[in-house]
């Protein structure tokens, strides 16, 4: 299973789950094992998906999954979840102000929030950019994220981190053989300092008004 998916386990096991972003691009990834949403489906109370691409969404109603299509900065579904989560979606997204106050809006207030997102340091990246003269990023992605500011940037919006991880599954992104001899350099690293590895897992929770 997808270590993404593990580390998100204790917070959906038999919760009411929000999950945005749920297609992962388009309706072929979703037919893919280690598919975040089918995956918590197995262990929720109730899933429900949220994703802007309207054919997937379709194909996935038809296909009897709860998938609503709506943005995920603006979406309304009148309703609260015991969890929510995004897997690798901030990055992608034009407002991350307007994407958490949704995200509040649709929380109980003892829920969770969690959230994946490639970490921008992981050393790959330097050997990219001495390779191709690029980090690798995603042509669709708007930012990067590093602990530091995904925690600076969820505090002004009333919430405290209670999770953090860090997950090195840098060999799905680095697949052809001329990665392959700085592989060691990477895993010594991340060894060594795991705020190096691929993807940064932050849950988070309402800050306690009282």
């Amino acid at each position: 299973m997808d270590p993404r998916i593990n580390w998100m386990m204790k917070y959906v096991n038999g919760k009411s789950v929000l999950d945005l972003g749920c297609v992962r691009h388009s309706i072929e990834e979703t037919e893919k094992p280690g598919w975040i949403h089918g995956e918590i489906r197995k262990v929720a109370q109730r899933i429900v998906g949220v994703d802007y691409l309207e054919k997937p969404v379709l194909q996935l109603r038809q296909k009897g999954y709860e998938v609503i299509c709506a943005d995920v900065e603006e979406m309304q579904l009148n309703e609260r979840f015991d969890t929510i989560v995004a897997g690798d979606l901030i990055e992608h997204l034009n407002n991350f102000g307007k994407f958490i106050e949704r995200v509040k809006e649709h929380l109980n207030p003892d829920g969770v929030f969690a959230l994946t997102t490639p970490n921008p340091i992981n050393p790959l990246r330097f050997f990219s950019v001495l390779l191709r003269g690029e980090a690798g990023a995603n042509s669709e992605h708007t930012c990067w994220f590093t602990e530091q500011v995904i925690r600076q940037l969820f505090d002004r919006y009333d919430f405290d981190v209670i999770d953090v991880h860090y997950i090195d599954d840098s060999y799905q992104y680095y697949r052809s053989w001329k990665w392959m001899p700085f592989f060691p350099i990477n895993y010594i690293l991340v060894k060594l300092r795991p705020k190096f590895a691929e993807t940064l897992c932050v849950a988070f929770r309402l800050k306690n008004k009282e």
